[in-house]
């Protein structure tokens, strides 16, 4: 079931090609639709998220959307700062498009975070990994690029074993 959470990984390129069509029809209509999709995406990351039995398989898809994401926040990133820039030179107006780009970030954004989050938790919920840890992850979580090495570090905690202690020697 986690594998359905595949589509936030390829869903930020969608939205993309959405906007990119937008300019061609009507704005507003592929700005609704596009709006109505992002919220039924995130109510069922979320969902799934917390439902999903295998949370190691949740890690493993979660940090496998971040990595396919690299190039989207890298394209979007040079968008972003091109269109501010440019409309900077018509009155200032850039300035009205900065809340739009950061909406559209943290959306995006959101969509690998909860993931993250909750299989944080239940690494910590498992004993797997020790308090300090866990709020390492989970402040880690929330920032850019360090996200990415800590998707993989997540991963790699869920594929260790559980230690346990040693039975004394009779």
């Amino acid at each position: 079931m986690e594998w359905i959470l595949i589509i936030n990984g390829i869903a930020p390129y969608l939205y993309l090609l959405a906007f990119w069509f937008a300019a061609q029809m009507s704005e507003t209509d592929v700005t609704e639709v596009c709006i109505i999709v992002y919220l039924v995406q995130l109510v069922a990351t979320i969902i799934l998220s917390i439902v999903c039995k295998d949370k190691a398989k949740l890690a493993k898809v979660t940090m496998i959307n971040k990595f396919v994401q690299i190039p989207y926040y890298l394209l979007f990133f040079v968008i972003a700062v091109l269109g501010v820039l440019v409309m900077m030179g018509l009155m200032g107006i850039g300035l009205l498009f900065i809340p739009i780009f950061i909406a559209i970030d943290i959306g995006v954004f959101l969509t690998t975070v909860i993931p993250q989050e909750i299989c944080t938790i239940r690494l910590l919920r498992t004993k797997k990994i020790p308090v300090w840890k866990f709020v390492l992850y989970l402040i880690g979580n929330c920032v850019y690029v360090i996200d990415i090495v800590l998707s993989v570090l997540i991963h790699r905690d869920f594929k260790k074993d559980i230690k346990k202690p040693a039975e004394p020697a009779e």
